[in-house]
């Protein structure tokens, strides 16, 4: 009896360990670690992006990176992307979640001269222009995220109208989307408007 009690009791120990769940504002660490805000300083880690958005399991979710990746045109050009969707209106481009499958067509259909927006992000390591959608649910928790952003020495986001930021989305031949932090959306010319790129990660 004693026996089960002890193994019971090291199995309730070990739970932390193995359930432990994710929540937005949280530091994802270069090791892959997840960790709290609160907890950073004493972690010995490096941060890598905060998390804006956690799945159903309360495990998995998206991360935003700690600087932008600069102010720039979404292409060079206006060409209708074979393979990537177009979405001709907000209410339809804000279910547009798929950024890693968007930045991979985009990137595949010209180099860094062509699509500067989509070649920006470090796609090699997993990093990729956000989708309309995971934009949306990214200016939902700006406090949280520059809190945790002065935490780890990231670079903020600036609240103002002013903050635009590309999305993978495309609008046709000629536009793609963009969002501000009030979340107004733009339907912009993809070769005239330079605006924030900033990444975004799976975990």
């Amino acid at each position: 009896m004693k026996r089960i009690v002890f193994i019971l009791a090291l199995v309730w120990l070990s739970l932390p360990l193995f359930c432990q769940t994710v929540n937005i504002g949280d530091i994802l660490c270069t090791d892959g670690s997840i960790i709290a805000p609160e907890a950073y300083a004493s972690s010995g880690r490096t941060a890598k992006g905060i998390v804006f958005y956690v799945d159903e399991t309360n495990l998995h979710g998206w991360a935003v990176h700690l600087q932008y990746q600069g102010a720039l045109l979404w292409s060079t050009e206006r060409q209708d992307i074979p393979g990537l969707n177009n979405y001709f209106r907000f209410r339809e481009a804000i279910t547009d979640f798929n950024g890693y499958e968007n930045t991979r067509i985009i990137r595949a259909a010209g180099n860094a001269a062509r699509y500067p927006a989509a070649w920006a992000v470090d796609f090699d390591n997993g990093w990729y222009l956000p989708a309309a959608g995971q934009i949306r649910y990214l200016y939902g928790y700006i406090p949280e995220l520059n809190n945790s952003i002065g935490i780890v020495g990231g670079e903020p986001f600036t609240l103002s109208d002013n903050l635009w930021l590309w999305a993978s989305t495309e609008g046709g031949l000629e536009d793609a989307w963009d969002i501000n932090y009030n979340g107004d959306e733009g339907h912009s010319k993809k070769n005239d408007h330079y605006f924030h790129v900033r990444a975004v990660i799976n975990f």
